[in-house]
């Protein structure tokens, strides 16, 4: 394609040289173009895990630190990941590879004294942390500290629309995951243009954004992943998809394990999976067992996962903040 008169835009051998043809583009062109800038085909490897439980786990206002369990989560998760990435250097070696020093470990939170205080240990060991305000929990508006009971009670007509469409519903005065994933797009670009590991410390509704869009998973399946933990989710960039696997994290007490939402026990509509029970592995989205690996390819048609009328296991936005 050569023709001077045409927009167009060529990238030649991934990224080492892109041509920008005409600049009558509009705001998605120049946006496009931008996250083709970021782009690299280099390897790295990219960890997702949950902030540790708090003295105060029901409230979004108050930002409470991390309670005794949340401090002895904090030290056995860094551990376990340490762990594991000499596991994988040694393993390599072994196995003929070559006796290099593994990719520097960079450390991201969000501004809440919780995922701030989940990293305490690691930056105690020497690693870089640094927090993004765009990584804090949805908002859960007028939702804070209702059960949902309350809210069944109160708002039937949002309850509605929340089931028919739990990715982009907002409650009043929240945040949508659609909204969510807007918020999180500087942070997207940032982590395509990063060339270390990375480890993310996060709630888990920002863990779901993150990793529908690494997994390529469906808008209307991103609000029913699931993050115990009990694990941290690794990702490794692959020619044409992204590979994912988890690594566990022993010895934790077992009421801080659950994701949210957890354990809701009135009545709710039928659906195909109960409240707070929907993870990837049966979603059939990308989750394996600890310490093996699992290729996820996208739908071929690009399609939606259909939702069951009145699935509503994500009715309290994240159980309204469950970290």
């Amino acid at each position: 394609m050569e023709e001077p008169e045409l927009n167009y835009i060529k990238m030649f051998n991934a990224g080492e040289r892109i041509t920008i043809n005409n600049c009558s583009f509009g705001y998605l062109s120049y946006r496009i173009v931008f996250y083709l800038l970021n782009l690299h085909i280099k390897s790295r490897h990219t960890y997702f895990v949950r902030a540790g439980p708090t003295s105060d786990e029901d409230s979004y206002k108050t930002d409470a630190g991390l309670s005794d369990q949340g401090k002895l989560y904090a030290e056995k998760m860094g551990q376990a990941l340490l762990r594991h990435r000499d596991g994988e250097r040694l393993a390599l070696i072994e196995r003929g590879g070559p006796d290099i020093p593994l990719k520097p470990l960079r450390v991201w939170t969000s501004t809440r004294r919780r995922t701030v205080e989940t990293a305490a240990w690691l930056y105690e060991q020497g690693y870089s942390v640094r927090q993004r305000t765009q990584l804090s929990q949805l908002n859960p508006g007028v939702c804070e500290r209702m059960s949902e009971r309350r809210i069944r009670a109160e708002m039937p007509d949002e309850v509605a629309k929340h089931e028919a469409d739990p990715y982009h519903h907002r409650y009043p005065r929240a945040e949508s995951y659609h909204d969510l994933a807007v918020r999180l797009e500087p942070i997207i670009l940032e982590l395509e243009r990063q060339q270390d590991d990375l480890l993310i410390i996060a709630h888990e509704s920002v863990l779901r954004v993150l990793y529908g869009y690494l997994m390529a998973c469906n808008a209307t399946d991103i609000p029913r992943l699931s993050f115990p933990r009990n694990e941290i989710i690794e990702i490794i960039p692959a020619s044409y998809n992204n590979e994912s696997s988890s690594i566990p994290i022993p010895d934790l007490p077992p009421e801080i394990i659950p994701s949210s939402p957890e354990d809701l026990t009135i009545p709710v509509p039928p659906s195909e999976a109960p409240s707070g029970t929907a993870t990837p592995i049966n979603l059939g989205l990308a989750r394996t067992a600890p310490g093996s690996r699992k290729t996820v390819t996208p739908q071929a048609n690009g399609g939606s996962t259909p939702q069951e009328p009145g699935e509503g296991s994500l009715l309290l936005v994240d159980r309204a903040l469950r970290d």
